[in-house]
């Protein structure tokens, strides 16, 4: 082999090298971000997935950890409590702050090391499931800061679900007695068997992650919080879809030990909602 051929084929694999690392890096900071939406990025590293059509109307300064940037305090929450904004539309989007839970809380705290960051995970997945017709938020945007080296900083935000409550809301509320008990399990039995039909792991499935609203057509259910659910081809395995349900009881004994609004008698007339409708 000629050395200008060695030095071709040399040059051509360093090339592909550096080609195949380029996607890698760009693949690990970005993830898969789906259709329609854009990447943007500051002068200061901090990085923007938004939807095309809300660009205009959403950027850095939203993804702010103080409420004189970023909106106004929200009735819903998360691991902490969410802002809430209205854009120049008059569209109102939530904007959720990610924070470690468990043990991790106290170390790192609202700063995250897995790479591609959580919240552009998230999108990528809610934007998937909601393309597949589940019913859930619509995310306009996910948002990080890098304030130290590998670790950053992350916000969702979502549409804002006009009228919904989480389910441990409407139990306490007169929104209950509004809509009946009976038809709200089967609205949340109909929405999370739609979800293991789909595949869907959810990571955190509790009762302030349902969301319950009086639509045209009835009482409809809504599933949010996609943050590090599992996506599987066909229906969910069983097992998975018995560790999820679960965790949902964990949920619901946590915050009604004393089952004076989600008895006993309502969990087992919501598992015979979601048997009836896994076998329709």
């Amino acid at each position: 082999m000629s050395s200008q051929l060695l030095q071709g084929h040399v040059a051509e694999a360093a090339a592909r090298r550096q080609t195949d690392s380029s996607m890698v890096s760009e693949k690990s900071t970005w993830g898969a971000v789906p259709e329609g939406f854009a990447k943007i990025v500051d002068g200061c590293g901090n990085r923007l997935v938004v939807r095309q059509d809300r660009a205009d109307h959403i950027d850095f300064s939203i993804c702010q950890n103080d409420f004189l940037h970023g909106g106004e305090p929200s009735p819903y929450h998360g691991r902490g409590a969410l802002r809430s904004k209205e854009l120049p539309n008059g569209e109102v989007v939530l904007i959720r702050p990610y924070r470690h839970g468990g043990c991790f809380r106290r170390v790192t705290g609202e700063h995250f090391f897995t790479w591609p960051p959580r919240p552009f995970r998230e999108l990528a997945v809610t934007e998937e499931l909601r393309l597949r017709g589940l019913r859930t938020a619509e995310v306009y945007a996910a948002c990080v800061s890098r304030p130290l080296g590998p670790f950053y900083r992350g916000w969702l935000v979502t549409k804002r679900l006009r009228g919904a409550e989480d389910f441990w809301s409407v139990l306490q509320s007169g929104l209950i007695q509004q809509i009946g008990l009976e038809t709200a399990l089967h609205a949340v039995a109909e929405s999370i068997r739609t979800m293991h039909r789909q595949g869907v792991y959810h990571a955190d499935l509790n009762l302030k992650n349902i969301l319950l609203r009086v639509e045209a057509c009835g009482v409809t259910s809504y599933i949010i919080d996609y943050d590090k659910a599992k996506l599987f081809l066909g229906n969910l395995p069983a097992a998975l879809a018995e560790r999820n349900l679960a965790r949902l009881w964990r949920s619901a004994r946590k915050l009604d030990p004393a089952e004076r609004f989600f008895t006993a008698a309502a969990r087992d007339q919501l598992m015979s909602f979601y048997y009836g409708a896994q076998h329709a």
